[in-house]
């Protein structure tokens, strides 16, 4: 089935907030395995990384609906020119920014996925919660 034309900008959103989401829980897990040598954080963040994965698939029947909406040359957000963007003062700054730009496009993800009332809203919501569970307990 073929989207209609109309909904490509809340697809763009979507397609561009599940790779946020995807990349902030990956650093996180980085720094979860490479400098805190914890296995249950790795584990929990792995896990929450999986499951934006899995209602990404609900919201992209194929990879073709995903690059047909994709505008990346002419992205307004392309080349962050922010100067905190280029400033990490340790492992945890790394991690805690990591989670927060997570926790950011989950949000984003539970709002858009309400536009097109797909049911994967409400997963998205339970995982920016758990994302802030997380948050509390190592930060």
């Amino acid at each position: 089935m073929k989207p209609k034309p109309n909904n490509f900008p809340v697809l763009r959103a979507l397609d561009a907030n599940c790779n946020r989401a995807r990349e902030g829980f990956r650093v996180a897990e980085d720094v979860a395995r490479f400098v805190l040598n914890d296995s249950k954080l790795l584990s929990r963040l792995k896990k929450l990384r999986h499951e934006v994965t899995a209602s990404e698939k609900t919201l992209f029947k194929s990879h073709q609906l995903r690059t047909t909406v994709r505008n990346v040359t002419q992205d307004l957000g392309r080349g962050n020119r922010e100067k905190t963007e280029k400033v990490r003062a340790n492992p945890k700054e790394l991690l805690k920014a990591n989670l927060k730009r997570a926790q950011e496009a989950l949000r984003s993800l539970e709002e858009f996925s309400k536009l097109l009332k797909h049911p994967a809203s409400a997963r998205f919501k339970r995982l920016r919660y758990e994302c802030y569970q997380i948050e509390e307990g190592i930060l």
